[in-house]
């Protein structure tokens, strides 16, 4: 009688840890950190969020261009801690594993050279839902360093070169890039934020998949 109370402890015993290991297994994404990666708020979300400044970068749209000339990130600035932050997109720079950089790309080079851009921001944009609760405390305001061809939804089309981003405000929108020479799907790269109001840049890393 010991014998067999000994063996249905064991076996209840390992029945729960079965079941401890299958429901980690199936956590959400949301939140996690990925190794040698900043942490992700959702499948294409990245995020680094630091006492001054919040920088997020979405790949939803990018893992669609692989073949195309220029790429996009949508991005998401939140100012948390300085008075103000004049951005352009001089502001943004993209580092590929190799450690090529890229600056971000022209208006002018975008309308002769890429045909997605109404498409990113209309269909493939999903930014807006994910951050809606994170900076509901803070304003947004206007930015469009990328240009479109047709109409936005009500959003205005007229490209700005310098956003002035106040404390407690936050904007959203796209940036462009030259294609990576390293290719784009399955590879990791950096997105640095710099400003003449930030000592460091700041800096996200991130997958596309």
């Amino acid at each position: 009688m010991k014998n067999r109370f000994g063996i249905g402890v064991i076996v209840a015993l390992l029945c729960a840890s079965a079941v401890f290991v299958g429901c980690a297994s199936l956590q959400p994404m949301r939140g996690q950190e990925t190794t040698g990666l900043d942490r992700k708020l959702s499948t294409f979300a990245f995020i680094e969020e630091g006492d001054l400044v919040t920088l997020i970068v979405d790949t939803k749209a990018t893992r669609y261009r692989e073949d195309s000339p220029y790429i996009p990130l949508e991005i998401a600035i939140a100012n948390k801690g300085l008075r103000q932050i004049a951005l352009t997109r001089e502001s943004f720079t993209l580092i590929d594993e190799q450690g090529n950089r890229y600056p971000a790309a022209t208006p002018r080079e975008l309308i002769e050279s890429y045909e997605f851009l109404d498409l990113d921001r209309n269909q493939l944009a999903e930014l807006e839902g994910i951050i809606f609760n994170k900076f509901a405390a803070m304003a947004r305001y206007p930015s469009q360093f990328s240009p479109t061809r047709g109409a936005n939804f009500g959003r205005s089309n007229i490209v700005r070169d310098l956003v002035s981003l106040p404390k407690h405000g936050y904007l959203l929108d796209f940036v462009y890039f030259p294609a990576p020479k390293t290719g784009l799907l399955g590879h990791r790269f950096e997105l640095f934020l710099g400003s003449q109001h930030l000592e460091t840049p700041v800096f996200v890393k991130f997958e596309v998949r």
